[in-house]
């Protein structure tokens, strides 16, 4: 009798810790696949998540980080945000990627090999940007930032070009 229950004991202590194993696998692995630290900029990496782009048949995302394919919507939008920085003036500003053809073209291949809720809205965003259109940003930041919740640093105006210049200058002195 003792010897059933302590068998009993130790399969359900396994079962027990394979299960947790699993819930913490898996919540690594989605907590990696859509965190960015907005503090940083092109040299941000999210920790964790090795899928490779090559293995879909992708180059390597331009945005320097090793993450999951096709991107989640969060990390899409993060992205469209980071990029819309450059361009636009804002109390605050937490995190910036500099917008360059190739970071839109894999934004874009992403939206054809998955869909997303917003999809649309990215879809025109980045179009227009494509086509050097920026006559819209501040409310392509501004929308961005609602879907994310935001409430510091909305957009209040285009920066001109001087302003751009000086900016993206102060993030790659920054990002040394």
């Amino acid at each position: 009798m003792l010897r059933k229950k302590s068998f009993s004991i130790i399969v359900g202590s396994v079962v027990l810790l394979t299960i947790v194993g699993i819930y913490i696998a898996v919540g690594s692995l989605n907590s990696a696949e859509s965190r960015v630290d907005t503090n940083q900029s092109d040299e941000i990496s999210t920790a964790g998540v090795e899928t490779t782009l090559a293995s879909q048949g992708s180059k390597e995302n331009p945005f320097g980080e090793k993450v999951k394919t096709p991107l989640s919507e969060e990390l899409i939008r993060q992205y469209i945000h980071a990029m819309s920085h450059q361009k636009v003036r804002a109390k605050e500003k937490w995190s910036f990627f500099q917008i360059t053809d190739e970071r839109i073209d894999f934004l874009l291949n992403q939206l054809k090999i998955n869909q997303y809720e917003d999809e649309n809205e990215y879809k025109a965003i980045l179009i227009r940007w494509k086509e050097g259109d920026f006559s819209r940003v501040v409310e392509d930041h501004n929308t961005i930032w609602k879907m994310q919740d935001g409430n510091i640093g909305k957009a209040t105006a285009p920066l001109n070009a001087k302003q751009e210049e000086k900016y993206i200058e102060s993030q790659k002195r920054e990002n040394r």
